[in-house]
C-alpha cells in the first residue's frame, strides 16, 4: 500500500521588511527565504537579515539564498545571521558541495538546490544532484525547479515549463526510483497556483514575485491568497 502524498509545503522568499514577515508568520508558512545574493533586487545585508531571522525563529524554517558563493562567504553570513537551511541558486556543482562539506566552514545545515529545467539539456545537472540527495547521509533535502533566465537568478516572475515535469523526467528520480522532494518555483501567483499544483504535484512551492507589489515588498492580500489556494488544494485531494 502506498502512502498518501504529503501536502505541498509553502516557502515565501525574498523578505526585506519586518511587517511582511509578521504577515507570513500569521499565515503559518513553512519556510521563509532571505536573499544574500548582492545582485538581487531582494538582497538583504546580514545585519538586517539577523533582525528578520530573529522574528521567525521557532516559527518556520529560515532559508538563506546564496548564488555561487564561496564557503567563506557563506560562513561570514552565518556568523551574523542564524539560518536553518541553505538554498544554492547558482552554478554550484556536486563537487562544489563536497568541497564545502569537507571545509572548515561547513555548518552542517540542510541544503536545497535550485535548478532550471528546459528538457534533456539540463538532465546531467539534475541527475548529479538528485543522485547526491539519494545518499543516506546527504545534506541535500530537496530540489527546487525554477524558470530559466540567462542573467537573473530566481525571482524573475517567469513561469517554469510545467509540462516538462509531468510525468517526472528520469533525471528527477532517485537511485531507488522514488521522486526527489521537489519545490516548484517560477511565475507562481494566486491565479495559476491551483493549475500548477494539479499538474506538477510538487512537494512544496517557492514564491517571491507572485506575492509582491514590487521587488522585496510583499502584498498581504497576495500572500493570503497563495496560502488559501494551497489549503484548498489540500482539502480537495
Amino acid at each position: 500500500m502506498t502512502s498518501q502524498p504529503k501536502p505541498p509545503r509553502i516557502k515565501f522568499c525574498g523578505f526585506t521588511r519586518q511587517q511582511d514577515l509578521a504577515e507570513a508568520i500569521d499565515l503559518q508558512v513553512d519556510a521563509i527565504g532571505l536573499n544574500f545574493y548582492p545582485k538581487s533586487k531582494r538582497y538583504v545585508e546580514p545585519l538586517i537579515a539577523k533582525r528578520l531571522s530573529s522574528l521567525v525563529q521557532g516559527c518556520c524554517m529560515r532559508v538563506g539564498i546564496f548564488v555561487d558563493s564561496t564557503p567563506e562567504q557563506i560562513d561570514r553570513v552565518l556568523s551574523v545571521c542564524p539560518l536553518d537551511a541553505i538554498q544554492l541558486h547558482g552554478q554550484e556543482s556536486v563537487e562544489w558541495l563536497m568541497e564545502f562539506e569537507n571545509s572548515t566552514y561547513w555548518p552542517g545545515l540542510p541544503i536545497l538546490k535550485a535548478l532550471a529545467y528546459r528538457g534533456p539539456l539540463d538532465d546531467p545537472d539534475w541527475t548529479s544532484w538528485v543522485q547526491e540527495s539519494s545518499h543516506e547521509h546527504s545534506s541535500v533535502i530537496g530540489m527546487l525547479v525554477d524558470a530559466y533566465d540567462p542573467i537573473e537568478k530566481g525571482g524573475t516572475g517567469k513561469r517554469a515549463n510545467w509540462g516538462l515535469l509531468r510525468p517526472r523526467p528520469l533525471s528527477f528520480l532517485k537511485a531507488d526510483g522514488s521522486n526527489v522532494p521537489l519545490l516548484l518555483a517560477g511565475g507562481l501567483d494566486p491565479s495559476n497556483l491551483a493549475e500548477a499544483l494539479e499538474l506538477v504535484e510538487p512537494n512544496g512551492i517557492d514564491v517571491a514575485s507572485g506575492i509582491e507589489s514590487s521587488p522585496g515588498i510583499k502584498d498581504p492580500v497576495k500572500m493570503k491568497s497563495m496560502v488559501q489556494a494551497v489549503r484548498n488544494y489540500e482539502t480537495s485531494r
